[in-house]
């Protein structure tokens, strides 16, 4: 299988940003559910990603 560690670092650093984004407007106040509910959906797909990082650096 080939290494997508770039892949996932990419990955990873785009959904933290966008929950970020989510979370900024949240705290302005200017917000809907479908913000808090994209903020919970990119903090999850977020520490996924970072979860599957870590694993791949202590296998190698």
């Amino acid at each position: 299988m080939r290494n997508r560690r770039i892949y996932r670092i990419v990955v990873t650093v785009a959904c933290f940003v966008f929950a970020g984004m989510n979370a900024y407007k949240i705290i302005r106040g200017y917000y809907t559910w479908v913000d808090v509910f994209l903020l919970i959906v990119f903090l999850v797909f977020g520490a996924i990603y970072l979860y599957m990082l870590f694993k791949q650096s202590k296998e190698s």
